[in-house]
């Protein structure tokens, strides 16, 4: 297991960085509420490849193909959970 953890004002993101094909990233996120990170989501423009079910964020694999990385986007969020 590969741990990548992002702490950014109040927010924590602890996400799960092994991952394969078919394989989600996983994130539990901490620190700030649901509508928060929802709003989060939403401003990053990807949010067809996250679902958010309770303080879990799941990041599709398939992000890959929009020429985006995991990192790259777990660190925009982080950013962005920092304005809440």
């Amino acid at each position: 297991m590969s741990i990548y953890v992002l702490q950014s004002g109040e927010a924590v993101l602890e996400c799960d960085m092994e991952y394969g094909e078919g394989k989600e990233i996983t994130c539990v996120v901490s620190g700030v509420s649901r509508e928060c990170v929802e709003e989060a989501v939403k401003r990053t423009g990807y949010g067809g490849y996250m679902t958010l079910e309770g303080s879990r964020l799941y990041i599709s694999t398939s992000i890959f193909r929009a020429g985006k990385t995991p990192g790259e986007l777990i660190k925009e969020l982080a950013t962005l959970l920092r304005l809440c």
